[in-house]
């Protein structure tokens, strides 16, 4: 027997070995949804929540720290979507609304963040519909857009945190890869036409520029929906800016790949729902919102007191407060948990300093 031929042998009999390891784990799976079924009868005759979000904080850190070939991500990753499936087949599917169409920005970081198995993902058409859905209960989770490392923040969403009462449940950063997407039999030379939302032909004006100086521009409401857009008509002289993601679900071509003028290029998104974070993180991050009172100095004693906690101060910008004239919200993130004895002792001292503030959340950061 040959060299190549042993290779042979040896690769269908680790596959064999692979197939039966797959069935035993199938059949584990198995006997675990069996054991998820009974566990979620027994929670529902004790009255008690079918989403035990301290349980599966518990079971990831215990399987986590069991992994010995994968990375810990990884094992993470599959277990959330084992807890995810579970939950699915004890009658638990979380809703979690995102900017649509299918394949925008915004839905992959809806992916990122939520396991696949028990998640329904909807399609919204604006960030106040998000909202709307999440008070009236149609929606358990939202995902919106809240900051843009090269733009800053997405004033849309941070009015509506100061004026909703919903919450920040947590957050998930997306790097912003524009890709030139076309038909599949189209070529550079055949695009005549490029349709994209106005911040994409922003974001990728020197490419535009330096490769397809003379093709007209048409603005459309979303990354995605232009992508859609091009599929519909069928016309190789069109193209769209976008990402691969988008083309992945719409069976499209990426021309060219990273064409945007600058690689340094992250949206920050929020998850947000009308329940607080129950889960506790190594690293904790909390959003505020306040308006200082209208005498001299008020401002730099509440920096002062955050400062003499020891507690670091991510963000802080200023906001026009659209109840009154010439009066500012500002927005701070300091790296706490807000029931953390120092956060908790800062928050009640800067009271004395403020007309008004608001806690937007306290999340772990990923």
């Amino acid at each position: 027997m040959s060299e190549e031929e042993k290779y042979k042998e040896e690769l269908k009999k680790l596959r064999k070995d692979l197939e039966e390891i797959d069935d035993k784990i199938v059949e584990l799976f198995n006997k675990r949804g069996n054991y998820a079924i009974s566990i979620g009868n027994i929670k529902k005759n004790l009255k008690l929540d079918i989403y035990q979000p301290k349980r599966e904080e518990e079971v990831i850190e215990r399987i986590k720290n069991k992994q010995t070939t994968f990375k810990k991500e990884s094992m993470v990753a599959i277990w959330k979507e084992i807890m995810s499936a579970s939950k699915a087949i004890q009658g638990i599917i979380s809703k979690v609304g995102y900017l649509g169409p299918m394949g925008t920005f915004t839905h992959q970081a809806a992916l990122e963040f939520f396991a696949k198995a028990g998640t329904q993902f909807i399609p919204h058409s604006s960030t106040p519909d998000i909202f709307d859905s999440i008070e009236k209960g149609e929606l358990d989770f939202g995902v919106v857009p809240f900051e843009n490392s090269l733009q800053g923040t997405v004033r849309e969403t941070l009015d509506l945190l100061i004026e909703r009462e919903l919450y920040i449940y947590g957050e998930v950063e997306v790097r912003v890869i524009q890709n030139l997407i076309c038909l599949k039999e189209a070529e550079l030379s055949d695009i005549k036409n490029v349709i994209s939302h106005p911040q994409a032909f922003a974001q990728t004006k020197a490419w535009l520029k330096a490769n397809l100086p003379n093709a007209n521009i048409l603005d459309i409401s979303s990354t995605a929906e232009a992508v859609k857009r091009v599929r519909k008509l069928k016309d190789k002289s069109y193209a769209a800016l976008g990402p691969e993601f988008a083309a992945e679900i719409y069976g499209m071509k990426v021309l060219n790949s990273k064409i945007e003028d600058e690689s340094s290029n992250f949206t920050r998104f929020l998850i947000i729902s009308k329940s607080e974070n129950p889960i506790k993180g190594e690293k904790m991050k909390t959003s505020i919102v306040f308006v200082t009172k209208h005498v001299p100095g008020s401002l730099y004693w509440v920096l002062k007191i955050f400062s003499d906690a020891e507690i670091n101060l991510s963000k802080i910008e200023s906001r026009p407060r659209r109840k009154g004239r010439w009066e500012y919200i500002f927005l701070v993130d300091f790296e706490a948990d807000k029931n953390d004895s120092n956060a908790k002792l800062a928050l009640e001292q800067m009271k004395s300093n403020v007309i008004w503030q608001k806690i937007l959340g306290s999340f772990p950061v990923i």
